[in-house]
C-alpha cells in the first residue's frame, strides 16, 4: 500500500524542488540562457559564461537601446537585452561557430552611455571602444584561456569578415534584424518573433527567407526608419546631446569617462550641475514641450540642429532568388525614405 503524504509534507518536497530549480529568466548562475524575445535557449560555453559576466557586457544593461527616446515612448529595451537577443539567433543558426557567438556577446560592448547618441560629440566613437576593450586585460584574458584571438572577433564584428551576425553588403544581418523585431512587437507589427524563425534560413552568409516573410520584414525596416525620424526620437536626443557637451565644455565630465558610465550615471550628472540641472529636469519630465521642425531660413538662437545623414535600410534577402527585392510592395516607400534626410531644428516650445 502507497503511504498516504500529509499536506505539510507535499508542500515541504515541492518547495524543495523550486529551490533547487533554476529561474529560467536569470543572466547568471546557470550554463543556459533563455532568451524571452525568440524564445531561444542557449546552451553556454565557459567562455560565453565569463564573458556574460565580464564588466563591459554587464554594463550594457544599463544602457538604453534607442538612447533617450525611452523616456517618451516604449522602446525601453537595453543594449544587453539586445545582445542576447543577437546573441541566441547566432547560436541558433551557427551553433559551432564559436567565434561568431563570442562577436554577437561582444559587438556592442563599445557603446557609451544612451547608445548612439553622443555619437557626434568629438572622442565618442564606439568602434573605436569596441576595439579597445577587445583588447583589454578583462576581456583578452577571457579570450585567451581558449585561444581566441580578439583581432578575428573584430574582424566578425566590423563586417570585414562577411557572416550572419554583420556585413557590408546592404543585406539583412541579425544584428538589425534583432533590433528591427524587437520595434515591431512594440508598435504592434508582430506578435510572436519566434514565428518568424522557421520561416529565415541560414544561406550562406546571409539570413534569407520565402517572398511574404521578406515583405514583413521590408516593412518593419521601414516602421524602424520612421520611429529614427520621428519627433520623440529627435528630439530627447538632440537636446541630451547638447546638455552633454555643456558637462564637457564646463569641466563636469571628461569625454574618455563617458564611455564607461552607465545612463543612470549621466543622467545623475545632468540633474545636479548647476549648467545643465534645470534643462534636464525638463528634458526628463516635460519631454511633451519639445518642438522638431525641418530646416527654416533664419535659425533662432535658441534652436539646435540636427543633420539626419543615415538610415539603417537594409534589404532582405529573398530564398534562391526567386523574385527581386525591388518588386515588393512596399519596396517604393523604402526609396521614399530618403525625404527624411536632411536639417532638423529642435527647440522648446514656450
Amino acid at each position: 500500500m502507497n503511504e498516504v503524504k500529509s499536506f505539510s509534507e507535499v508542500r515541504a518536497e515541492s518547495m524543495s524542488n523550486i529551490n533547487t530549480d533554476r529561474y529560467i529568466a536569470q543572466l547568471t548562475g546557470s550554463d543556459e540562457l533563455w532568451e524571452p524575445l525568440w524564445g531561444l535557449k542557449t546552451r553556454l560555453t565557459e567562455t560565453e559564461s565569463y564573458l556574460l559576466n565580464s564588466f563591459p557586457v554587464r554594463r550594457l544593461h544599463f544602457i538604453h537601446h534607442s538612447g533617450c527616446s525611452y523616456i517618451n515612448t516604449q522602446h525601453v529595451a537595453t543594449r544587453l537585452q539586445h545582445t542576447l537577443g543577437v546573441f541566441s539567433l547566432v547560436a541558433y543558426y551557427c551553433p559551432d561557430w564559436y567565434e561568431l557567438r563570442i562577436a554577437a556577446l561582444l559587438h556592442d560592448i563599445g557603446h557609451s552611455p544612451f547608445s548612439h547618441v553622443l555619437e557626434q560629440i568629438e572622442g565618442i566613437d564606439h568602434h573605436k571602444r569596441t576595439n579597445e576593450l577587445l583588447y583589454s586585460p578583462e576581456i583578452s584574458d577571457i579570450l585567451s584561456k581558449d585561444n581566441f584571438e580578439p583581432s578575428v572577433i573584430l574582424d566578425l564584428i566590423e563586417g570585414n569578415t562577411i557572416s550572419p551576425l554583420r556585413n557590408k553588403d546592404n543585406k539583412i544581418h541579425l544584428d538589425h534584424l534583432d533590433s528591427w523585431v524587437r520595434s515591431a512587437q512594440i508598435t504592434g507589427l508582430l506578435q510572436s518573433p519566434a514565428q518568424l524563425l522557421p520561416k529565415l534560413e541560414l544561406e550562406g552568409n546571409y539570413i534569407s527567407t520565402d517572398v511574404d516573410t521578406a515583405e514583413l520584414l521590408l516593412q518593419f525596416i521601414i516602421s524602424e526608419a520612421k520611429f529614427h525620424c520621428s519627433e520623440v526620437n529627435i528630439g530627447p536626443n538632440v537636446i541630451l546631446k547638447h546638455l552633454v557637451s555643456k558637462l564637457i565644455d564646463h569641466n563636469v565630465v571628461a569625454v574618455e569617462a563617458i564611455s564607461e558610465m552607465t545612463d543612470s550615471r549621466l543622467e545623475t550628472l545632468l540633474l545636479s550641475c548647476e549648467q545643465t540641472k534645470e534643462e534636464a529636469n525638463r528634458l526628463f519630465y516635460h519631454s511633451q514641450e519639445i518642438k522638431v521642425s525641418r530646416k527654416a531660413e533664419n535659425v533662432a538662437s535658441n534652436q539646435y540642429i540636427f543633420v539626419l545623414n543615415k538610415l539603417y535600410l537594409s534589404e532582405p534577402v529573398i530564398k534562391d532568388g526567386v523574385v527581386l527585392v525591388n518588386s515588393l510592395t512596399s519596396y517604393p516607400m523604402l526609396e521614399r525614405l530618403s525625404s527624411f534626410l536632411g536639417t532638423y531644428l529642435i527647440s522648446w516650445n514656450d
